[in-house]
C-alpha cells in the first residue's frame, strides 16, 4: 500500500475514535502530576490554563456558530461536508476546529505546571491530528476538486493568518453552538476537575477529595443531564444538526 493511502487510513481510523483523546491525555497527565507535586505558581498556571481553554472554547464556538449546516459536525463514523467552508474562520486557517482542540488540551496541560507534559503533548497531538488533517483533505479534494485546492493554496493548515480573514455571511447561532459544543465543555470541565484532585492528591501525598469538588461535579452533572434532555426531549435544537 502507497504511503498517501496508509496516512489516509490511519487518518479515517484516528477520527473515529478523536473522542477517546481525553481519556488518553488524563492516563498520560498521571505520572506527570507526581512528578512535579508542587503547588508553588497554581493561580498563575490556573490562570494561563484557563486562557487557553477559554480561547480554544471561542474559535470553536464562532467557527461552528457561523459554519455552513451539515458540515464541521460532531460526526463521528465519516467524513461529511455537503458544502465546503471558505469564509469566517476558514478564511484564517483550514482546520479551525482543530487549532481550538489544541488550544483547549494545551491549557489542560499547562494546569499541572509541568513543562515535559507540555512538550509530549504537543508531539503527540501533532502526531494525532497530522494523520487526521491529511484524510479529511483527501476527502474534500476528492469531493470539490480544483475549488477545495485554489482555497487550501492560499489558507494555513493549522496556525491562522489573521490577515486573510472574509467575514463570513451567514447570521451566528448560538443554538449551534450549545447543541454542538456542550460536549466539548462537558468534557473540559470534567477534565478540570480530575486534574484538581490529582495536582492535590500529588501535593499532599494522600488522596484529597473536598466538598468543593463535590460541588463542582454535581454542577457538571446537572449542566450535562441539561443540555441532554433538551437536545433529546424538546424542539430546542429541532433539525439543526
Amino acid at each position: 500500500m502507497a504511503l498517501k493511502e496508509t496516512f489516509e487510513n490511519q487518518g479515517n481510523f484516528l477520527f473515529r475514535y478523536r473522542g477517546h483523546i481525553p481519556i488518553a491525555f488524563i492516563l498520560l497527565a498521571i505520572p506527570f502530576a507526581f512528578l512535579n507535586s508542587s503547588a508553588e505558581n497554581f493561580y498563575f498556571y490556573l490562570f494561563l490554563s484557563l486562557v487557553f481553554v477559554f480561547s480554544g472554547h471561542l474559535v470553536r464556538a464562532r467557527t461552528v456558530g457561523r459554519r455552513e449546516l451539515h458540515t464541521s459536525g460532531r460526526n463521528r463514523s465519516q467524513q461529511v461536508a455537503s458544502r465546503l467552508n471558505t469564509k469566517g474562520w476558514y478564511s484564517m486557517v483550514r482546520h479551525p476546529l482543530y487549532f481550538g482542540n489544541f488550544l483547549i488540551w494545551l491549557g489542560l496541560a499547562f494546569f499541572l505546571g509541568n513543562w515535559y507534559l507540555i512538550v509530549i503533548f504537543c508531539l503527540l497531538f501533532w502526531l494525532y491530528y497530522e494523520r487526521i488533517m491529511f484524510a479529511e483533505e483527501q476527502f474534500l479534494e476528492r469531493k470539490f476538486g480544483s475549488y477545495y485546492l485554489s482555497w487550501a493554496e492560499n489558507v494555513p493548515a493549522f496556525f491562522p493568518n489573521y490577515k486573510k480573514f472574509q467575514a463570513s455571511e451567514n447570521d451566528f447561532s448560538w443554538r449551534i453552538v450549545f447543541k454542538n459544543e456542550y460536549p466539548g465543555v462537558l468534557s473540559t470541565m470534567t477534565s478540570y476537575l480530575f486534574l484538581l484532585i490529582l495536582k492535590r492528591t500529588a501535593s499532599n501525598n494522600e488522596f484529597s477529595f473536598e466538598w468543593m469538588d463535590l460541588y463542582f461535579a454535581l454542577f457538571i452533572l446537572l449542566f450535562g443531564l441539561t443540555f441532554k434532555f433538551l437536545k433529546r426531549r424538546t424542539k430546542v435544537f429541532f433539525e439543526m444538526d
